[in-house]
């Protein structure tokens, strides 16, 4: 069985169709039953404009640089700020975070649907790779690539990147280093 870094029974929020919070059910809970939840996803660009992706752990594919659901007691700011440092292991402040894009995405598959809301932050800071301290359970590493090694990966007729990261990554990101 493959290993699944994120808690099934964490506990998010769950919101209606105009993103506002009508409840809370578990991770698992809400996948299986294609309940509509929230999302952050967050894209470091350094001064060379270069964005930073993680290969996930679980399934080694390309995604966000980091990325997350959060319970209703949180702001998509505060858990943007909390998945980074969750992840990355770099402590920002909030005004680090730009909000870039808010999105509505939803994947089917046989056994889950993921519905969600999810706001799109940018963060412009030079971040050495060595100052990332990668949470090793979810993340499996981390990479900077420019304009062109992005289009690489968005073109690779293998999967190798999420799919909500290539929507985001051709609608939000690819105009923020060209």
């Amino acid at each position: 069985m493959e290993k699944i870094p994120h808690d099934p029974d964490e506990i998010v929020a769950v919101v209606d169709e105009k993103d506002r919070v009508i409840g809370q059910a578990r991770r698992i809970d809400v996948h299986k039953k294609g309940l509509l939840h929230r999302e952050v996803c967050v894209y470091v660009i350094n001064p060379k404009k270069q964005v930073l992706l993680h290969r996930r752990a679980d399934d080694h594919l390309w995604d966000h640089s980091c990325s997350g659901h959060f319970p209703k007691a949180q702001t998509y700011e505060e858990a943007a700020l909390r998945e980074f440092e969750e992840e990355l292991g770099v402590r920002l402040r909030e005004h680090d975070f730009r909000e870039i894009g808010f999105e509505r995405l939803k994947t089917v598959k046989s056994d889950r649907t993921n519905d969600k809301f999810v706001k799109i932050f940018l963060v412009r800071k030079d971040i050495p790779i060595s100052d990332f301290r990668i949470d090793k359970s979810e993340v499996e590493e981390i990479r900077y690539f420019d304009a062109d090694g992005l289009k690489e990966l968005l073109n690779d007729p293998d999967k190798v990147m999420k799919r909500s990261a290539k929507k985001i990554i051709k609608e939000h990101i690819l105009k923020e280093i060209e």
